[in-house]
């Protein structure tokens, strides 16, 4: 079988560094003789996190779990302020490793001089963390939310890293349409957007698509979602025991990647294409 591959696809710098910042940490602690914290997943892949749990990282999804002295990876996504608040004042050692576009889409809530809005999917763990840095903050995940605020006041937005951009246009049509004033800072993260617009260059050329990643992976559901858009048929599996046998059966397969799918994954996928 064929497999033809986009130009972009799988791990993207902010998920590169944030696991070598994992790495460091899990160093440093064991040189300590401290417990190594996670608090949830450092990116959404259940590979990535076997490995260092397998080695000696604790994962917490609470931060009165973890105990001093110790040290806490802080996940790519982000943490509110008051989840930060609580680790240092617990006198644990903070490793970040949260995403440099989110970052600054926290900084901007905080510093902002209008009322704020987070544009995103209620419940993610980057959207928790951006509506956890201002002290008041509207959720739109849809264009009927933007139905919910003033007209008479102004206000300033992030946008979630991994958000459907047809669905961010939807959103801004509304505020149009209903005469709200929103100045949006579009924050969808550019490898996003990368490997999104790469996997279209190779739609033409094959037969069906797969995506591999992990479903908790919003970024990879986003590439999954512009595959099926396509008609042709479309797959997400997280190894390449997920793979469907009709796949085996057709000529060409074009295969891409969600950004926290590591390499190694990738590759075993591959290559049982290939071999079929």
């Amino acid at each position: 079988m064929k497999v033809i591959v986009p130009e972009i696809y799988g791990f993207c710098s902010g998920v590169r560094e944030a696991i070598h910042k994992a790495e460091k940490a899990m160093e440093s602690a064991s040189e300590k003789g401290i417990p190594c914290y996670f608090y949830g997943a450092i990116v959404h892949n259940r590979e990535v996190m076997d490995s260092f749990v397998k080695r000696g990282a604790i994962l917490i999804n609470d931060p009165d779990e973890a105990k001093a002295p110790g040290l806490v990876v802080i996940r790519a996504h982000g943490i509110t302020d008051r989840e930060r608040a609580v680790f240092l004042e617990k006198g644990l050692t903070v490793a970040d490793a949260t995403c440099p576009v989110v970052l600054r889409s926290q900084s901007l809530l905080r510093s902002s001089d209008k009322p704020v809005v987070v544009i995103g999917y209620a419940g993610h763990s980057e959207v928790v963390s951006l509506l956890g840095s201002a002290s008041c903050a509207a959720l739109v995940e849809t264009p009927c939310d933007v139905e919910r605020l003033s007209t008479a006041l102004y206000y300033n937005a992030v946008v979630q890293t991994t958000f459907s951009l047809p669905e961010l246009e939807a959103i801004k049509a509304k505020a149009l349409q209903t005469g709200v004033s929103i100045t949006i800072l579009n924050t969808i993260c550019r490898a996003s957007m990368d490997r999104r617009a790469s996997l279209s260059a190779i739609m033409d050329s094959v037969d069906a698509l797969i995506v591999a990643g992990d479903s908790a992976s919003r970024n990879t559901l986003e590439l999954w979602n512009e595959a099926k858009r396509t008609g042709k048929p479309s797959f997400l599996v997280s190894g390449e025991e997920d793979i469907p046998d009709t796949v085996f059966s057709l000529q060409t397969v074009g295969l891409t990647a969600g950004a926290s799918c590591p390499d190694t994954l990738i590759e075993g996928i591959r290559r049982r294409l290939e071999d079929a």
